[in-house]
């Protein structure tokens, strides 16, 4: 099966974040037929010796965006380098397992699945503090009775047939919800997914909370409304209180919000 990992990096990112997600690509059982890596706008650092590097073990691709255009547009225009048939996303300051690809992979064949992710395992600063295990809906019927209310896949650990994501749009630039509005229109489209039970990408939380604070999150939650109404007008009335909720939670102080996310939104 010929895939190609696919990811972004930014200002805000680390060279020692690149030069670790690179190696556990290296380390794949299954390994890509290129790494698409987008750099969204200025770093600060030179990222031309950690790809010489690579260079001899990884086919990289790169893709240098002269101002920084957010994760939707970055994918979106990463995936046009793409000839595979699968593409596996990656974050720069996430560890993918060696098996991730094989065993992904397979999972997606065997079902015949247009989008699928895994179970995560949430660490700070290293990959091995490992904090507890994100757990997301296995069947498709659970994801479509999830998608109103939370989005019902793990990023750093989606899969998805490039094909069926350039069918129905592509990324989309909204910030903080790239992935969740693609995943409505693909339920919309008929998209065939499932969630792998197993954990095979390690996330990094560290500034998980922080990010999710302030106005631009809640906006980008409103324009959810506008995906909901044109793609899944029964969805939009389940979201409708389940904004208000996410809205509230985006407005309480960091520290409560850190507990929620543990006590309740990591359950």
């Amino acid at each position: 099966m010929i895939y190609d990992f696919l990811g972004s990096i930014f200002i805000k990112n680390t060279l020692v974040e690149l030069e670790a997600s690179l190696n556990s690509i290296y380390q794949q059982s299954l390994k890509p037929n290129a790494v698409i890596l987008v750099i969204d706008g200025p770093l600060n650092f030179d990222i031309d010796n950690i790809l010489l590097k690579f260079e001899n073990i990884l086919n990289i691709k790169t893709h240098f965006l002269k101002n920084n255009l957010g994760l939707g547009i970055a994918l979106r225009e990463g995936l046009k380098l793409s000839d595979a048939e699968y593409i596996l996303r990656f974050d720069i300051d996430d560890y993918n397992f060696p098996m991730r690809a094989q065993k992904q992979l397979n999972f997606m064949k065997n079902g015949s699945y247009d989008i699928s992710s895994t179970y995560v395992s949430e660490f700070k600063s290293e990959p091995d503090n490992i904090l507890r295990i994100k757990k997301v809906p296995k069947s498709q019927n659970l994801i479509k009775l999830f998608l109103p209310f939370r989005n019902p896949f793990n990023h750093p650990s989606i899969c998805f047939k490039r094909t069926s994501i350039i069918n129905i749009g592509s990324y989309r630039n909204l910030p903080f919800y790239e992935d969740y509005d693609l995943w409505i229109r693909a339920a919309s489209k008929g998209c065939k997914f499932a969630n792998l039970d197993e954990v095979l990408v390690s996330m990094n939380v560290d500034q998980m909370v922080s990010r999710r604070i302030g106005l631009t999150q809640i906006i980008s939650s409103i324009k959810l409304f506008s995906t909901f109404w044109v793609y899944s007008k029964k969805n939009f009335l389940i979201y409708i209180p389940a904004f208000f909720i996410r809205t509230i939670i985006f407005l309480l102080p960091e520290k409560v919000l850190e507990l929620v996310y543990i006590k309740i939104l990591r359950k």
